[in-house]
């Protein structure tokens, strides 16, 4: 074995928990049989799991998992590794479980002799899915399970993309305009917000602001969009902020915004053109249970932040920007 590894710091967090502390010297990578990702290590102790400095950590790194040669089991759950080079010099490697990740090629898998258990993602995600083929005609064949699409494309395709400008924006009773906002930073509260009563709704909170204190938070949010310091927002035209809404959900590198107009039982999602399948899911999950297709997130923070503010000021949806109207 080598003297020096390199480790994306979450993979050596995995270890950590699914050894009950961390590999002390390069043999002790040979102990490790099992690793699953969401692995909990209750105990309390911090005995053992000090960093030795052969493990050097550095982010987007996951090739240690090819040094691990007793590895028998792997799961991995929504994560995308970028990189399954490794996996061919996983020999020992019996049950594979990787679904909700990146992974696609599935020639890699045709190097696994002892492979007789594998999840993987949802067909559509899959290239060279003719391997699969070849691995179930083995005498020792593997049982082969495919996830099922969260979102199938042939239950969406009566949905119509449509510009922001030609999407109306009811106000209420007559008026024009957001009302109530509510926003959960994921970092460092912004310091025009730390006053704002935001935490929970509260009546008109947004309307009783002044046009320059409007203009100086409203930028500020868009600000804290762009460094990925929002976990999520509401932004109504309604009092009490119960409908006629923007709202939105991130996660890093990705935001998911819709617009629900309530009053008329439509609902408008962000439409990303770079994707033309729902089957593809980004790392948002809404309430932390629906996820989020990359063909209803962005990408372009400078976007999303363009958008949020537009709404803020004006009450509408932000020229140019385009949107996917569901009116089922």
């Amino acid at each position: 074995m080598r003297t020096e590894y390199k480790i994306d710091p979450r993979l050596l967090s995995w270890i950590k928990k699914n050894m009950g502390g961390c590999p002390q010297v390069p043999d002790d990578l040979r102990k490790i049989t099992k690793l699953d990702s969401d692995k909990v290590n209750r105990s309390s102790s911090t005995e053992g799991y000090i960093t030795p400095k052969w493990l050097v950590e550095e982010r987007g790194d996951f090739s240690l998992l090819g040094e691990l040669p007793n590895l028998e089991y792997l799961r991995i759950n929504r994560f995308d590794l970028g990189d399954w080079s490794f996996l061919p010099r996983c020999k020992k490697l019996r049950t594979l479980i990787v679904q909700n990740t990146d992974f696609t090629d599935c020639r890699l898998l045709a190097e696994l002799p002892l492979l007789e258990s594998v999840s993987l993602p949802a067909k559509s995600k899959l290239k060279h899915r003719e391997v699969l083929d070849t691995i179930k005609a083995k005498a020792t064949g593997a049982n082969i399970e495919e996830e099922p699409p969260f979102y199938r494309d042939e239950d969406y395709q009566g949905m119509e993309s449509i510009l922001g400008e030609e999407i109306p924006v009811p106000g209420w009773e007559g008026g024009s305009g957001v009302r109530c906002v509510s926003v959960q930073f994921c970092g460092k509260t912004p310091a025009g917000w730390k006053a704002f009563p935001h935490g929970e709704y509260q009546e008109d909170n947004w309307l009783q602001l002044s046009q320059e204190d409007k203009e100086r938070l409203a930028e500020e949010l868009a600000e804290a969009i762009r460094k990925e310091n929002v976990a999520g927002l509401s932004l109504s035209v309604e009092p009490w902020g119960e409908e006629n809404f923007l709202c939105g959900e991130f996660a890093p590198g990705w935001a998911a915004l819709w617009y629900d107009d309530m009053e008329n039982g439509i609902a408008y999602t962000i439409h990303n053109t770079d994707y033309d399948t729902v089957e593809d899911l980004c790392p948002i999950e809404i309430g932390g249970q629906s996820p989020v297709p990359k063909m209803w997130a962005l990408e372009d923070m400078e976007e999303a932040a363009r958008i949020v503010r537009c709404y803020l000021l004006n009450g509408t949806l932000a020229p140019g920007s385009r949107w996917l109207k569901d009116d089922r």
